[in-house]
């Protein structure tokens, strides 16, 4: 009974609800009177309880002195239970978004986050992507994304937000160190300004850079030490740090080789 009553508090009804409910459902039907000796909860609760679930439409009044009450058939009971959670699960959904967004629009100065995960830095990426109106460049020094992608499907969201960003018009810039990569790198983000970046003596660094509109940047780092590979990252938003890796990302895009196509 414990285990039912807890289930029915997770579908949004209070320990009082939930035990008016059982005894409504095993009884029949019941007085005030009877409620509060067959459901066990107080005698000063019991007409609160009852109004609580009547709105709900879970119970229903027959007209007798002294009023009885009865439960509807339990799976109404739970489809209306169900539909009442849903709508409590889309508007909280909706309010924490709001929420969550208009902290985005108010992130304070140079702000330094570090985050962990293949799962954390994936949403990172597809938020400050989806935020691009101008420019973004991923300078990736190490495996491609499209490789990274097959080891982690959850990232080939990224490829569908860049090439929905192109699609709208935003200048996409992709460097990669090894120019064995650049065919498949141009076949998966058509539209996208594609360079190889060799310069001679140049330790590849594990991971790669990502800078949305002048505004924001995220320094990933790839983990290849484990398997699967580890992923982490560095946000910054500070307008110096801001400019100083976009500085660095430029001189290498200007050293970089055009893909020439025969």
């Amino acid at each position: 009974m414990n285990a039912l009553i807890e289930s029915l508090q997770q579908l949004g009804l209070t320990s009082y609800e939930a035990k008016v409910l059982i005894a409504l459902t095993q009884y029949g039907s019941g007085t005030a009177a009877d409620i509060h000796a067959l459901s066990g909860i107080p005698r000063s609760a019991v007409y609160g309880v009852i109004t609580k679930l009547k709105d709900k439409g879970i119970i229903e009044t027959q007209n007798t002195k002294p009023m009885r009450y009865k439960s509807i058939a339990p799976d109404k009971v739970i489809d209306m239970l169900k539909e009442d959670y849903e709508k409590a699960v889309r508007y909280s959904l909706e309010q924490l978004e709001e929420i969550y967004h208009a902290e985005d629009g108010q992130a304070e100065e140079d702000a330094v986050w570090n985050i962990n995960g293949v799962k954390n830095v994936n949403d990172k990426i597809i938020r400050m992507l989806e935020s691009a109106q101008k420019e973004i460049i991923f300078a990736s020094s190490y495996t491609p994304l499209n490789r990274v992608i097959e080891v982690y499907p959850i990232m080939d969201s990224i490829k569908q937000t860049i090439q929905n960003k192109i699609k709208e018009g935003v200048k996409v810039k992709l460097t990669a160190r090894n120019r064995s990569w650049i065919g498949d790198i141009e076949k998966e983000f058509p539209g996208a300004e594609v360079r190889v970046y060799e310069a001679e003596k140049s330790h590849p660094l594990k991971g790669g850079i990502l800078v949305v509109d002048d505004t924001e940047i995220l320094i990933i780092t790839i983990k290849d030490e484990s398997i699967p590979l580890n992923i982490a990252a560095t946000w910054y938003n500070g307008k110096e740090q801001v400019h100083i890796f976009k500085h660095f990302i430029e001189v290498e895009w200007e050293t970089s080789s055009p893909i020439e196509h025969g």
